[in-house]
């Protein structure tokens, strides 16, 4: 008997040794974002040069190369309003469900189903460049506010056009709060003009800049502050790209910041009030809204220069050539970055929720991204990645 017991007390701790040798496996890294889902849009928003917009009731408008789409938050396809011609705003919605959007010739209201209802029409079309978009404000008198071609239309909804300006050569940019509409016009050779006008036309400040090639115009939250880019159309020493706040109400300027390079992106704001700009499509930075004092400041490489988008946790994304950059809002941190055909060439833009991202890579490909905050994705969402997304939807 004692062979028997030898050899199994041989056996036993030959286990108990080899158990004891092996180690845990470790951990893996949590994925730091889940692609919700992705679908191909046969001419989507990239064609029409603009990024995907929420509405105030969480579904996603695509702007085409004719028309506009409206997709629910799966990615399913809800209805498409062809225009005929290249939308040139971005849409501007009514609370009764309605949709309006501009070309440039023709103001539509799409009825919340997809059918066409009022329009109003500039019979021959304007001529010259419009302004970029988005060209197509609401503002006082709860009139629209359009720009087409070298004129600036005040038009009733549903109605028609109250009173029009014809501007110097081209304007370049419009917006508006419940007081005034501003906008931004530029006379070849002599400058550029910033204006504020009431709902009546009549001018009630101006302010004088050196001929621009671009600008942005963006008011603050509460309508205090109207926030400036302006692009030079000629950069120089004493011509730099630069952002500027004014008082909205006087035309004064509070503070600025110019930047030595060449190109500038349009800011977002994000929730602790910092306004997030890229500059010479290599350059992030974090502005405070006050004062301008920079708070933030990182390098990245290749950026398409498009608008970077701010989720409520901080986190920054900005667009790049080749992929996507996810972007630590407190230091300046690269988190992540995906890789994508063609890169981003517009802002993505931010879900209802707070978190989730929608936008098209350089394909016309649709993708809905949330990142991975504490396991925030939804159970539908789970298991999904960026190596084997969830199967698209069928519209």
């Amino acid at each position: 008997m004692r062979p028997f017991k030898s050899t199994v007390s041989a056996l036993v701790l030959t286990a108990f040794l080899c158990l004891s040798l092996i180690q845990p496996a470790a951990a893996q890294p949590a994925q730091p974002y889940t692609i919700l889902w992705q679908r191909q849009i046969t001419g989507g928003s990239g064609s029409a040069g603009q990024p995907p917009v929420i509405s105030p009731w969480g579904d996603i408008f695509l702007l085409t190369g004719s028309g506009v789409l409206r997709l629910n938050d799966l990615g399913e396809q809800i209805w498409e309003f062809k225009t005929g011609d290249k939308p040139t705003s971005s849409p501007v919605f009514f609370d009764d469900g309605s949709t309006f959007v501009a070309t440039a010739k023709v103001l539509y209201e799409v009825k919340p189903y997809g059918r066409p209802g009022w329009s109003f029409t500039v019979a021959s079309g304007e001529k010259g460049s419009t302004a970029s978009p988005p060209n197509l404000t609401r503002g006082p008198g709860d009139l629209f506010y359009l720009l087409l071609g070298r004129s600036l239309y005040a038009v009733a909804p549903r109605r028609n056009m109250l009173w029009y300006l014809a501007q110097s050569d081209y304007p370049v940019a419009v917006d508006a709060g419940r007081q005034y509409v501003f906008v931004a016009r530029s006379e070849n050779g002599v400058g550029t003009t910033l204006e504020a006008l009431d709902s009546a036309g009549k001018s009630v400040w101006s302010r004088g800049f050196a001929e621009q090639k671009q600008v942005y115009l963006s008011l603050s939250p509460d309508g205090k502050y109207l926030y400036v880019v302006n692009i030079p159309k000629s950069p120089g020493k004493f011509n730099k790209c630069a952002l500027y706040a004014l008082d909205a109400a006087a035309g004064t300027i509070i503070w600025s910041r110019k930047f030595n390079q060449n190109e500038l992106s349009n800011f977002t704001r994000g929730p602790d009030g910092l306004l997030h700009l890229v500059a010479g499509k290599r350059y992030l930075y974090g502005l405070d809204s006050l004062t301008g004092d920079e708070r933030l400041s990182t390098q990245l490489l290749d950026l398409s220069g498009a608008t970077p988008a701010v989720d409520r946790e901080g986190t920054i994304y900005v667009p790049g050539k080749e992929r996507l950059y996810a972007v630590s809002g407190s230091d300046g941190r690269l988190l992540w970055d995906l890789d994508l055909d063609g890169g981003v060439a517009t802002t993505p833009a931010l879900g209802s929720d707070g978190l989730t991202i929608y936008f098209t890579d350089g394909k016309g490909t649709l993708y809905a991204l949330r990142p991975g905050y504490n396991n925030a994705a939804t159970t539908a969402a789970a298991g999904a990645s960026s190596s084997d997304p969830a199967s698209t939807p069928d519209p």
